[in-house]
Order: C-alpha cells, then sequence, then structure tokens
C-alpha cells in the first residue's frame, strides 16, 4: 500500500489546478472539461419538450400522497418547487404563507399545510398520505394502502430508499420518484429511456457524480480517492457505485474503499456513527482525497463526524451538496436553484394527470451545477483555493 501524499504534495498540486483561468466560465471549462463538456448530453439528445397540459386537461380529481426517505432539505426544496411551478401553472391557488424556507428538511408541516389550503381545481393533497423516515414496515404498509383503489392516485417520493420501496409491481398506483442517487442502478427504473414498468417514473441526472468527480480530480490531482459506502445492492445504489468506479477506471485513479452497514433503525444510530467514524479515521490515513458519499447521519453531526479529515488536512467532496459544505466538507456541486427541477417535475406531473402514459415520458433532466466551497476548511487543511476558482463559487461558506 502506498503512503498517501503528504500535505505539502497535495497543495502543491491543489494550487496549479485552474490557475490560467480567470473568469467563472473560464474555470468551469477548465477545471470541468470532462465533467461539463463529455458528460453533459448535447441538448439535441434530450427529449423535446411536451405542450404543457392545461387544467382544464384533467378529467378528474387526483388524491396525492407523498413519501420520502427521511427529513433532507434537498427533498423539501424540490417538493417546494414542484408546488411553486404548479402555482404559475395555476394549478393550485396562491402559496402565501405556505411554511417553508430555504435549507429546512421537515414536509410534514407543509404537506398539512397543502392539505388544508391548497384550493386546487384537481388536485387533493391527502391529509394522512405524507410518510417520512420510511422503515420497511412503513413501506410494507403504505404499498397495501396504494393498493386500495379508492384511496390515493399518484405518489411524489422522494431518494432512493422510498424510491426503491415503492417502486414495485405489489400496486398499480403512479409512482414519480425524485432525488433518487442513480434510480437505475437501484432497480427503481430499467433505463434512461424506459422506466420498465406503466406506473413508475424517476428523474434521472445519469451523469450527475461523474461530472463532480472529474471536477474534484481536476481540481486536486489525486492518486487514492477514499470512499465509504454500504456495501448493500441499496447502499452501492445509493453511493452511485458504478459511477465511481467507471470515473476512477476512466481517469485513473484507486479507489480505497471502506464498508459501513446502515442503521437498521435510530437505535443501531449509535453503532453505525461509531463504525463510520472509524471508517473516515482509516480513510483520513490511507487516501489522498475523500469523496464523502450519501450516509445516514444526521446533518447537525457532520462537522463532528468529519474531523478526522481536518486533522489529516485531507481534501473533501460531499456528494450531498452544500449542505455539508457549511458544515465543513471542503467542497461540493449543487443546483443553482430548483426552479428547472419544479418546472421539470410539475410538467411531468401535469402530463401524467392529463392522461399521457407515465412509461415513455422523459426522465432526463439537468442543469447548469454551482460550486460550493468551505473558506474555513480549506485554510485548516492548509489549501489556498485559487482565485479563478473563488470567482467560479455561487456559494462561499465558512468565511474566517
Amino acid at each position: 500500500m502506498s503512503p498517501a501524499a503528504p500535505p505539502s504534495h497535495r497543495r502543491a498540486l491543489a494550487d496549479t489546478a485552474g490557475a490560467a483561468a480567470i473568469t467563472r466560465r473560464g474555470w468551469m471549462a477548465g477545471a470541468a472539461a470532462t465533467g461539463l463538456g463529455a458528460l453533459c448530453p448535447p441538448a439535441a439528445v434530450l427529449a423535446a419538450p411536451r405542450p404543457l397540459p392545461s387544467v382544464r386537461d384533467v378529467p378528474r380529481r387526483w388524491r396525492i400522497g407523498y413519501a420520502e426517505s427521511m427529513p433532507y432539505g434537498n427533498y423539501a426544496a424540490t417538493l417546494a418547487a414542484i408546488l411553486g411551478e404548479f402555482e404559475r401553472m395555476g394549478w393550485i391557488g396562491a402559496l402565501t404563507g405556505m411554511p417553508y424556507h430555504p435549507g429546512q428538511t421537515d414536509t410534514a408541516g407543509l404537506w398539512s399545510w397543502l392539505a388544508a389550503r391548497a384550493g386546487s381545481p384537481v388536485l387533493d393533497f391527502v391529509p394522512d398520505a405524507h410518510a417520512t423516515n420510511l422503515t420497511p414496515e412503513g413501506a410494507a404498509a403504505l404499498v397495501r394502502r396504494l393498493q386500495d383503489p379508492g384511496d390515493i392516485d399518484l405518489m411524489i417520493v422522494m431518494g432512493t430508499v422510498a424510491g426503491v420501496a415503492l417502486a414495485t409491481d405489489a400496486h398499480r398506483v403512479p409512482v414519480l420518484a425524485f432525488s433518487c442517487t442513480n434510480p437505475v442502478a437501484a432497480g427503481i427504473v430499467a433505463s434512461e429511456t424506459d422506466t420498465g414498468r406503466d406506473h413508475v417514473w424517476a428523474h434521472l441526472d445519469p451523469r450527475r457524480f461523474q461530472r463532480q468527480l472529474s471536477i474534484f480530480h481536476k481540481t486536486f490531482q489525486f492518486r487514492r480517492l477514499g470512499i465509504a459506502y454500504d456495501n448493500s445492492p441499496t447502499g452501492r445504489a445509493i453511493a452511485s457505485l458504478p459511477d465511481i468506479e467507471a470515473t476512477a477506471e476512466r481517469i485513473g485513479f484507486e479507489l480505497v474503499e471502506r464498508h459501513v452497514r446502515a442503521p437498521i433503525d435510530h437505535l443501531d444510530q449509535y453503532r453505525y456513527e461509531v463504525d463510520l467514524t472509524a471508517a473516515w479515521e482509516a480513510l483520513s490515513r490511507e487516501a489522498d482525497a475523500v469523496y464523502i458519499t450519501y450516509g445516514r447521519w444526521p446533518l447537525d453531526r457532520f462537522t463532528s463526524l468529519a474531523r478526522p479529515f481536518l486533522k489529516q488536512r485531507i481534501p473533501t467532496f460531499s456528494q450531498l451538496g452544500p449542505e455539508e459544505v457549511e458544515r465543513g466538507a471542503l467542497m461540493s456541486i449543487a443546483r443553482a436553484d430548483m426552479a428547472g427541477i419544479g418546472h421539470f417535475g410539475a410538467a411531468t406531473l401535469a402530463h401524467v394527470m392529463a392522461g399521457e402514459p407515465l412509461r415513455h415520458l422523459p426522465q432526463v433532466y439537468f442543469d447548469t451545477p454551482s460550486i460550493a466551497w468551505n473558506a474555513a476548511t480549506a485554510a485548516a487543511i492548509g489549501y489556498r483555493i485559487p482565485f479563478p476558482a473563488l470567482l467560479a463559487a455561487d456559494s462561499l461558506h465558512g468565511v474566517l
């Protein structure tokens, strides 16, 4: 096993990355040439947009339910963005007073407000059809409910765990899944062009994590990348391990892997965090950089859990996004705003409710990523963020 590159070597490599670029556009093009160019399909490859149905094209009312893997800011933001687009389309009433603010993780209060005040001519947000922290038992109960033909007409689903649980032939209710890491690898849908089931659909950004890793490697030129994940079919899909392995092979870096079994329930959380700490401590000693894949830790625990990387001066990239950069990860990529996915999601729901077959509706949507840095973390590990990279940043955290 070769030793990790010393901090001074990592810093020297990093300081040269993007040094010639002088603008946000230039840095994005240089630091992510393979990530934002070759890995983004040209517009012509994507399906042409269908004409948007009007509320008059919906022949009946639809009873809507919602399920999520756990409380998470991206789920709440995606739901709020879809609702905002529905308001713009005239499918629901004014959202004035809707209990949502950027960064919140709670969707239960939002759903209760919708159920009471949405004022839609065609949509009923069923008050007791909201599920979070979806356990196997909870998912089984929800599937049984979906088998009742007079109860729920459509499910909005957030997250890989919830998507896997509800993308089943045990019911026929349309399931539209958002914010899943890799819906194809997870078995939620069959491919980019065919969902594989008449009642299941998922939003796909097929090269999202390859773009992330290309940018991270272009910045730090690491030879050994550390990753920790749950080595189960669902865990590998949540981490998007096939994308990580494909990128490692294409670019030419080695993966240093540690396996941490996901918590069974809240009683198993302590064991999980102890195992995760051990895995991250090992990676901090053995890898040049670490790609922090999706995990089951609360966000308020992230700073403490990630401390070994600061101690060993290891660059980190959060697969999750700016939420973890704000709490100590060095960098990440995320959407600049949620308007695009809000329009895409609301339009897809509208097509379904207007009677279009779900199976072959477009699933692929991506938009220009934004860059997030944590300046305090950079200082702590001895890394000087290049000025062009600061110009490219859409969010900067930990400013000293």
